[in-house]
């Protein structure tokens, strides 16, 4: 399957480009849309706060001022002594009854400002959903990815972070009880059978010297995994003790391969196994070169493994929690911008942006997307949505 610009020329990007620009239309629009009403609920409880604020200063305010109208009238009375009793009736009942006045005015503000609480956290979550959805597809260009794994008492619980240009980070939970692979706690020889590693030294029985103790790693358990990039890190441990016997491997894959190799014993700190002359020697990094490529290997394909978007953040700010989608969706829209000045170049048509998919038998299908149906659709977001129409320039 093949792709090309409308005029039959050769387009370098190998997906159809126009059914994505339409897929970031619709959640532009919607996910916008749903921020707006969200910046409206958050105005909302700022309103509310300042009613609450300002309604209990007035109670209050009224009520020092009858208190001192009482006391004024008591001082002034011929009777002062008979008239105390009813004055301090008068007090006792304006307390209880600004008390009272205060605390069930508040209740309902809280139940109203709980209530727009509810529907921003409703509008988050279906806000996430639909980044979920479009951001799944691979929409902009990834820098690196990020896996960080960690043994559970069944499997793994996975995490992929997705670093992409123009500060655009985000990260989905995986589902790796979904791989025949991941399903299960791994060994060492799931991977690769038979690797040794120099762990520490040791004084074998009958013998005065002590010397490297070489030990295969085959039935050691993968605990805890980070690959970043082309770096590895990966932890071995004899058992499910925290405090178990173990190896942690730090691979680097970025120009020639590098290794580093710690062992530590049973509730023991972590030594540099390079850091020990005797165990640096019998040491054989290239061992290692396959197996750690083995263990990328494995941990990418969970990548195809359904995922869960957990967080978003554009220049290094919460998405959801700072209200960025619209400066998230402009972000994307300039990504998209040079691709589709090079879509509207080759398209046959002014009034339509257009590609060719050509299947392996080399028939072609042609792809449009009308530039007036683009219009329509950003109409509905108002200013916002004439600033991503600007940004697309697809006229």
């Amino acid at each position: 399957m093949g792709y090309l610009f409308g005029d039959s020329v050769e387009f370098p990007l190998k997906r159809d480009f126009l059914g994505l620009l339409d897929d970031y239309i619709d959640t532009a629009v919607e996910t916008i849309a749903r921020e707006n009403e969200v910046f409206e609920s958050k105005e909302d409880i700022m309103d509310r706060r300042r009613l609450k604020n300002s309604v209990l200063a007035e109670m209050n305010t009224f009520l020092n001022t009858v208190k001192n109208a009482i006391s004024d009238a008591v001082s002034k009375s011929k009777e002062q002594e008979a008239i105390e009793r009813y004055a301090q009736r008068s007090n006792d009942f304006l307390n209880n009854f600004i008390e009272d006045g205060t605390k069930n005015f508040s209740d309902e503000i809280f139940q109203e400002i709980a209530q727009f609480e509810g529907e921003i956290d409703q509008a988050d979550e279906l806000n996430r959903q639909k980044l979920e959805s479009f951001f799944m597809q691979d929409p902009i260009p990834i820098i690196n990815k990020k896996y960080t794994l960690k043994m559970m008492k069944k499997g793994y619980s996975s995490i992929v972070q997705n670093d992409c240009m123009e500060n655009i980070s985000f990260v989905f939970k995986i589902d790796s009880s979904e791989s025949p692979f991941w399903k299960d706690v791994v060994k060492a020889s799931d991977f690769q059978k038979g690797v040794k590693i120099p762990g520490r030294m040791k004084k074998p029985l009958l013998k005065k010297e002590m010397e490297p103790d070489i030990i295969e790693i085959d039935d050691y358990l993968l605990s805890s995994l980070v690959l970043s990039g082309k770096e590895l890190e990966a932890v071995f441990r004899k058992n499910r003790d925290i405090d178990a016997e173990r190896f942690r491997l730090k691979m680097d894959y970025t120009d020639e391969f590098t290794v580093e190799a710690y062992y530590a014993a049973h509730k023991g700190v972590e030594k540099s196994i390079k850091g020990v002359p005797e165990l640096k020697r019998v040491f054989n990094p290239s061992q290692l070169l396959n197996f750690g490529q083995k263990i990328a290997q494995k941990t990418e394909e969970l990548y195809q493994e359904s995922k869960l978007l957990d967080s978003f953040h554009f220049k290094g700010r919460d998405v959801f929690v700072e209200n960025l989608i619209f400066d998230l969706m402009q972000e994307v829209a300039e990504i998209f911008a040079p691709t589709v000045a090079e879509i509207k170049q080759h398209s046959p048509s002014k009034g339509e942006l257009s590609l060719k998919v050509e299947n392996i038998s080399g028939e072609r299908n042609e792809l449009y997307l009308e530039k007036s149906q683009i219009k329509e659709k950003l109409k509905v977001i108002g200013d916002k949505g004439d600033r991503i129409l600007s940004l697309l320039n697809i006229e």
